[in-house]
Parts: structure tokens; C-alpha cells; sequence
């Protein structure tokens, strides 16, 4: 109950931030977006921190929230207003605005972290505004959805997602070095090479979601 309070004083915050935060003629379709996400502390704490430091002064509304990578309880987002786009850094405690997606990721730590070796490699994996996959509410709490790629319990999940398991070394798929030695390179390099490896992985027989799987997150 205490829990239930607390979201929907969350939820008014957010909607006093957006009387202000944005003008008057996007508000009904800002508070709209709000709803979605009125039972999911994650989402609340995006939207607010949004709102709190809309980037230079724009009032607008969020229109969408995308997640183009997530490790270790780390998600790189990108949010949608009409107009523009941000990529934006968030975890269990806090977020952090890292720039317009026109001008590119370009932070070496971040990059490095979400293993890519520099700024083209990230634009490569994400050349459109599409690449991303959205955001569903409550997805940290569902533990029958991915909290990766939002794949169901029973499904497979996208090539790539650090959730899937190894077929051959029961290990996380994106972090053992299986996938190199299947193909017998150090890298991955191109698209020829990650078709080989969905061949080889469905070969052998890929494995699908599963809640024991999921990571342990934080529900506030």
C-alpha cells in the first residue's frame, strides 16, 4: 500500500512538472504518456528526471521511450519528443542526459562499457532511430518478459540480447568467447558474420527465455 502511495504521488509530481515543462498544446498527449507508466517505478523516475532537466529550455513532451542497450542494471535510452531525440543514461538510482542523437554517442566510457570499441561501431549497430526496440512498462517487474529485449517467456530472444543464454557453455551469449570460436575469428565484424553465428546457434538449438534467467533488478 505504502508502495502504491508512493507511485501516485510520483505520478502527480510528473504532472505539476509537465504543467510547467511543456506547452500548452502538447500537455493532453504528455499526461496521456504519463499513464502508461503510472505503475512502473522505472518509468516514473525517466519521465521525471525529463521533465525536471528538459534539455536547453524545450518544452515538449516525451513521446516515447526506447532502450537501445541494457547491462548489469544499466539502460541506454533514447527519448522521443515531436522534434527531437536524447540518448540517456539510466540505472536503479539515477539518469544522466548524454546528448541529441544527431550529434552521435561519442563518451568512450559509456561506449566501452556497452562493449563497443568506438563511436562508428555504435553507429553501425544503430544507424536509424528504429534500431532500438520501445520501452514496456513494468517490463523491470514482469518477470515473464525480458528485461532486455522484451521477448516473452518461451520465445527466443533477439540476436544480441545479454540475457540469452549459451547453447554451449551455459554462460551469457554476448560476454563468452563461444560465439568466436564457432566461427573461428576474434571478432564480429560484419552482418556475414552474425548470420553465420544465428545458423550455428540455431543448429545447435538456441535457448529461449526463461524466468530463472532474469537478472535480479530493483523494484525502486
Amino acid at each position: 500500500m505504502l508502495k502504491s502511495k508512493a507511485l501516485q504521488e510520483q505520478v502527480k509530481e510528473i504532472e505539476l512538472l509537465i504543467r510547467y515543462a511543456v506547452e500548452e498544446g502538447e500537455q493532453a498527449i504528455a499526461l496521456e504518456f504519463l499513464q502508461t507508466f503510472q505503475s512502473d517505478p522505472f518509468g516514473l523516475d525517466v519521465l521525471r528526471e525529463f521533465y525536471r532537466t528538459l534539455p536547453e529550455a524545450r518544452e515538449e513532451a516525451l513521446l516515447k521511450i526506447s532502450v537501445l542497450e541494457q547491462k548489469e542494471q544499466v539502460y541506454l535510452l533514447l527519448l522521443s519528443t515531436s522534434n527531437h531525440h536524447y540518448f540517456y543514461l539510466a540505472n536503479n538510482e539515477e539518469g544522466l542526459f548524454l546528448g541529441d542523437w544527431e550529434k552521435g554517442l561519442s563518451n568512450s566510457q559509456i561506449l566501452s562499457f556497452f562493449d563497443y570499441q568506438d563511436e562508428e561501431a555504435f553507429a553501425k549497430r544503430h544507424p536509424t532511430l528504429e534500431a532500438g526496440r520501445e520501452y514496456i512498462a513494468q517490463e523491470r517487474i514482469d518477470e515473464d518478459i525480458c528485461p532486455s529485449c522484451g521477448v516473452e517467456v518461451g520465445s527466443l530472444h533477439t540476436l544480441g540480447c545479454p540475457v540469452e543464454v549459451c547453447p554451449w557453455c551455459d554462460g551469457q551469449l554476448n560476454h563468452c568467447n563461444c560465439r568466436f570460436e564457432q566461427l573461428g575469428v576474434e571478432e564480429l565484424t560484419d552482418e556475414k558474420m552474425l548470420e553465420q553465428l544465428e545458423e550455428r546457434l540455431d543448429s545447435k538449438g538456441r535457448i529461449p527465455y526463461a524466468r530463472e534467467q532474469r537478472p535480479s533488478f530493483l523494484s525502486e
